[in-house]
């Protein structure tokens, strides 16, 4: 693991856009995510969420504005050198194939491998490294499309994890979960954000558990531009939330975490 100081920005959003044909679908979004943050994205669908992770990550660019890691601009890195920064689960993934498990998490160490992708001993060691932090070795000889959702879950998240990278993006990593691997997920992003020093950088759906898990949020308007930014304390209020998803709400303190609980009423 790599030395950090936390409180130092590591990403940087410069007043980026982005258009499709002729919808703007990001508008001007500036913000900062700090090392070791748990930042997560929120706003109604079709606003550029997903869009702007898949900037940040460098997979597709902005048509103005620009993203800088460590204060540098991510179009100056090679591709292999941005995969060992940063590591990416999309919200869809094919989970329908037949590799074992054990092999499939070892396609995220990829970036470090030769040519010919033989994986080293090391290699070997961080992919069973990774499955006992995530307690899923009794998976490792099973074929993927045989794991229940939220096992699945937790394979893709060790291929990421195997990346090596400071920085983790995930897109919407527990929306078709139950509640009870929902809250498994994030509890254990959460571990990697406070023991490990991973940055976070996610979207959901659920507001309440962007509000307990997260300490920095982004709200995104309608017309993807930058509503609100900061703690949930200041992003989470019914003001806000009335305004972007249109629907009537109470928000209260969660008298056990102390962060803003959002209750819709009819």
């Amino acid at each position: 693991m790599s030395t950090v100081k936390i409180g130092e920005i590591l990403i940087h959003i410069d007043n980026v856009s982005r258009n499709y044909l002729d919808k703007k679908i990001l508008k001007n979004i500036s913000c900062d995510i700090y090392i070791n943050d748990f930042f997560c994205i929120i706003g109604r669908n079709g606003v550029g969420k997903s869009t702007l992770l898949k900037i940040i990550c460098g997979l597709i660019k902005p048509c103005a504005g620009s993203v800088f890691i460590n204060n540098k601009n991510i179009n100056s890195f090679s591709k292999k050198e941005l995969s060992r920064k940063i590591a990416f689960l999309p919200q869809y993934v094919d989970t329908s194939v037949s590799f074992i498990v054990s092999e499939f998490i070892m396609f995220g160490r990829c970036p470090y491998m030769n040519v010919f992708k033989i994986p080293s001993s090391y290699d070997y060691t961080t992919v069973n490294k990774i499955m006992d932090f995530l307690q899923i070795n009794n998976l490792a000889n099973r074929r993927i499309y045989e794991l229940s959702d939220g096992e699945k879950q937790k394979i893709l998240i060790a291929q990421v994890l195997v990346q090596g990278t400071d920085i983790i993006i995930l897109d919407e990593p527990v929306s078709h979960l139950d509640i009870g691997n929902q809250n498994n997920i994030l509890k254990i992003l959460k571990n990697l954000n406070s023991e490990y020093n991973k940055t976070i950088v996610l979207t959901l759906h659920d507001l309440n558990a962007a509000s307990e898990f997260c300490n920095k949020i982004l709200l995104m308007e309608n017309d993807g531009s930058v509503c609100q930014y900061g703690t949930p304390e200041k992003v989470i209020n019914y003001k806000n939330i009335e305004k972007i998803y249109k629907t009537t709400v109470i928000v209260r303190t969660n008298p056990i975490s102390n962060k803003p609980y959002v209750i819709p009423i009819k």
